[in-house]
């Protein structure tokens, strides 16, 4: 996908991607971070706890919305109603300040509602360039969501800001 995806963003991008997951330094993470989420828009701007707060909510709101309004069939109805509940767990940990903890519940959910709105599409290994060629900006997206580790063993801050990053993007969309 990183070549594919060059045709997308800039390489100055893809570094940054590299380090905000490689680097355990919070000044490397935070200017990473908000190069990487300036490909998602303008306004990524989580300075505040009460900033953390409305993208979060934010989030839940539009998450739970696309997946209650995603059509799906009679097979997949089951997973929507799994993936609220995972949704309401993960909320509920997060708002406990649980970064760290729920980060791979983050990555699952994420997974799963991409699974609700593309099908076994999403499944395949050409959907990475399927997504840059319908929406780039949902490209991008895509690629940083397979950017990331299944799992990690970062501080509790930079799992927030790797999440908070996503969720901008999905609060956004």
């Amino acid at each position: 996908m990183n070549d594919v995806i060059k045709e997308y963003i800039e390489k100055n991008v893809i570094d940054s991607m590299a380090l905000l997951i490689s680097s355990s330094d919070e000044a490397q993470v935070d200017s990473s971070a908000k190069l990487v989420a300036s490909q998602f828009g303008s306004g990524y701007n989580v300075s505040s706890e009460e900033d953390a707060i409305k993208l979060l909510n934010s989030f839940k709101k539009n998450v739970t919305l696309l997946i209650e309004k995603t059509w799906v069939d009679q097979s997949d109805i089951m997973l929507k109603e799994e993936i609220l509940a995972k949704l309401e767990k993960y909320y509920a940990s997060v708002t406990e300040n649980k970064w760290s903890a729920s980060f791979k519940a983050f990555i699952e959910i994420l997974n799963d509602v991409i699974y609700l709105m593309f099908g076994s599409m999403a499944k395949t290994p050409d959907f990475a360039g399927y997504a840059l060629r319908i929406d780039p900006e949902f490209g991008i997206f895509w690629w940083y969501v397979q950017s990331l580790p299944a799992e990690n063993n970062w501080s509790n801050e930079k799992n927030k800001t790797v999440m908070l990053i996503a969720m901008f993007f999905l609060a956004n969309y």
